[in-house]
């Protein structure tokens, strides 16, 4: 078994039951899945807000059991990313590592109105000769899909230099172009 998976069932004895199984299915390594996005945004020069157009995300998770469920699952995590990328102010102690923004007035969630006005999706739904069925699961990769898109797209539009600080809001994209597409800010930090 896995040191991690021996560790924490080490850690939780006496807290209940409990269960550790190991599969005997052969494996050359471990099976990750993939999201790909692609986005489109417009953004206004004057005011420094922006729209999202279109978003289009692409999953390789092998075969596709549930389509319906995997698009459902897909767009929840793609939105999950461009709150990230649009209104999510994730910020941290450094020495603590403890969230500082824990409200939602510091860290807005995205609404149906941060939605992109045209979503689209697609699966390879090609199987995986790693597992038994073929399939993987969907997961985390569809929020770094989101992300990097929306930040990309918005790269692409105002200059090239937009890693430095998310979310990006209307101040710091007026910022960026006053400026010949450079950010002039920091990166966000926080200490106590």
């Amino acid at each position: 078994m896995n040191n991690f998976t021996k560790t924490s069932a080490a850690q939780l004895v006496g807290q209940g039951l409990m269960a550790v199984a190991k599969d005997s299915y052969p494996r050359d390594g471990q099976t990750q899945s993939y999201t790909v996005g692609f986005a489109e945004v417009e953004v206004d020069v004057e005011t420094g807000k922006y729209e999202i157009l279109e978003f289009a995300a692409i999953a390789d998770v092998g075969t596709v059991i549930n389509p319906r469920s995997l698009q459902g699952q897909t767009f929840g995590g793609v939105m999950l990313g461009i709150g990230h990328a649009i209104s999510q102010k994730w910020v941290y102690d450094q020495h603590y590592g403890v969230p500082l923004a824990k409200r939602f007035y510091q860290n807005k969630p995205p609404t149906i109105l941060d939605k992109p006005i045209e979503m689209k999706f697609a699966a390879l739904d090609i199987a995986d000769p790693e597992t038994p069925v073929g399939a993987r699961g969907i997961g985390e990769p569809p929020v770094g899909a989101g992300y990097g898109a929306i930040l990309n797209a918005l790269s692409a539009a105002v200059g090239d230099d937009i890693y430095r600080r998310s979310p990006v809001t209307p101040d710091l994209i007026l910022t960026a172009l006053e400026n010949s597409g450079k950010w002039t800010h920091e990166p966000l930090t926080a200490h106590i």
